[in-house]
């Protein structure tokens, strides 16, 4: 049990590692003019969110998909207990993924879009995790 709780815990730090790294990078390649300084301001962010370029918008997608696939990947691997580490990782993020947008508000095509890629980079990843343990 001990094992899998921590492997949970890496496989959610690792994926939010990976989202800070890709959102640093994708912002630093594609400036834009900074965040409100009252983030708080649901209407201000609406509009820095929506004045951001579709391109960074679809490569913080892909950063999310990225960061869901590494974090369940990790715990499967690490637990040793088959898929449901790395679905218990996919479900956390997913779950922050929606704090977020609750807080930030996003258009409604990232969201879906946000939801589905986190899914199935999280199936694909906590079944890469399980298989790499059993082959390897």
């Amino acid at each position: 049990m001990l094992r899998t709780v921590l492997s949970v815990i890496a496989g959610i730090v690792v994926a939010f590692a990976v989202v800070l790294a890709s959102d640093a990078l994708f912002h630093a390649l594609a400036p834009s003019a900074p965040p409100p300084a009252d983030t708080s301001n649901r209407e201000a962010m609406r509009a820095y969110v929506a004045s951001q370029p579709v391109g960074v918008l679809i490569a913080v997608l892909a950063g999310w998909a990225l960061a869901a696939f590494a974090g369940s990947a990790l715990a499967a691997h690490l637990a040793r207990r088959g898929e449901r580490p790395g679905w218990i990782v996919t479900a956390l993020f997913l779950l922050a993924t929606a704090a977020n947008f609750l807080m930030v508000p996003h258009p409604m095509w990232m969201v879906v879009a946000g939801v589905v890629l986190i899914l199935a980079a999280g199936w694909a990843g906590s079944r890469a995790g399980a298989r790499a343990r059993h082959t390897g």
